[in-house]
C-alpha cells in the first residue's frame, strides 16, 4: 500500500518529455527550446522546486527566484545554493519552510506551490502526490533515456494549450496541463 502524504501547498509537476517520455540522456536535456524556458520560468518564479541530485548537477546552480531543494542519498553532499533534503517528506517540509522564509519577498506567488522538477526517479516518488502536470511534450526522435513514469490516461483530464510546428531550430512541441480527475485519488 502507498503512503499517501497530505499537503495543504499544491505539488504540480513539470516536465518537457518526448513521444516517449524520455526527459533527457541522464545528463541534460535533449533539444533547446527558448520558448519553454521562458514559459518555465514564468510558471515556477516564486517558488521551491524539488529535483534528484543528476538533476541540480545537470543544472549547475541554483535557478533564481526559486528554491532548489535537493533530494539525496548522499550523507556528504552539499552544493551552494542547494537545499538538501533526504527523504521525499524532508524535501516538502524544506520546501514550504522555503516559502515561509521568502514569503516577504516580492518574488513568492500568493498561490503558493511546490514543483516537482524532475528527473525521473523524482517523478516517480511524486507523482501520486500531483494534482496538476505541467507538459511540454517534444516530438523528438529518442528511444532511450530516464523516462517519465506512466500514467492511467484514465485519471487525468488532458488539455492542449499551444501547439508549435518545427522549424529551422526548434523541434515540434505541444504545452499541455493535466488534471487529475477528483475520483483518481
Amino acid at each position: 500500500m502507498k503512503k499517501k502524504y497530505n499537503c495543504e501547498i499544491p505539488i504540480i509537476c513539470i516536465v518537457a518529455m518526448n513521444q516517449n517520455r524520455i526527459i533527457g540522456d541522464g545528463q541534460k536535456l535533449l533539444w533547446h527550446i527558448p520558448g519553454d524556458l521562458k514559459r518555465l520560468k514564468s510558471i515556477t518564479m516564486g517558488s521551491p522546486l524539488i529535483m534528484g541530485r543528476k538533476t541540480w548537477d545537470s543544472i549547475g546552480f541554483p535557478l533564481p527566484g526559486r528554491g532548489s531543494v535537493v533530494l539525496t542519498n548522499s550523507t556528504t553532499w552539499e552544493s551552494r545554493g542547494a537545499i538538501k533534503a533526504s527523504s521525499f517528506e524532508e524535501a516538502i517540509t524544506k520546501s514550504k519552510q522555503w516559502l515561509i522564509d521568502n514569503e516577504n519577498s516580492k518574488i513568492i506567488d500568493v498561490n503558493k506551490k511546490i514543483f516537482l522538477f524532475g528527473g525521473a526517479e523524482i517523478y516517480r516518488l511524486g507523482i501520486e502526490f500531483c494534482h496538476t502536470i505541467e507538459v511540454t511534450q517534444v516530438i523528438f526522435q529518442a528511444e532511450q533515456g530516464p523516462q517519465f513514469p506512466f500514467l492511467k490516461e484514465e485519471n487525468w483530464n488532458k488539455e492542449m494549450l499551444e501547439h508549435h510546428y518545427k522549424t529551422a531550430s526548434t523541434p515540434e512541441f505541444s504545452y499541455w496541463r493535466y488534471n487529475r480527475k477528483n475520483n483518481s485519488l
